[in-house]
């Protein structure tokens, strides 16, 4: 099984402007990855990592930055990688 790793950023200004909304939106992922057939482990990573930089919300997926994000384009990314190993 494949694993996915999710770093998203919670410094006080990503928080301000979605992060939790984006781990609340990972999480809901990890229940239904059985009906979404995902053959990957979710993990999600919490930490302060932008510095409150103007990047926020910032997520890692796999290692690939993601500035700016928000729930759809995280969480699209992640199926994305899911989807790759699904014959």
């Amino acid at each position: 099984m494949k694993r996915l790793s999710v770093e998203i950023c919670v410094c006080t200004k990503c928080v301000m402007n979605g992060a939790m909304d984006i781990i609340e939106a990972v999480e809901g992922l990890k229940k239904l990855k059985t009906q979404l057939r995902l053959n990957s482990q979710v993990d999600i990573v919490t930490r302060s990592f932008c510095s409150g930089a103007d990047v926020c919300p910032l997520v890692c997926v796999n290692g690939e930055r993601m500035e700016h994000s928000n729930s759809e384009t995280v969480m699209a990314k992640i199926i994305s990688l899911t989807s790759k190993d699904v014959k």
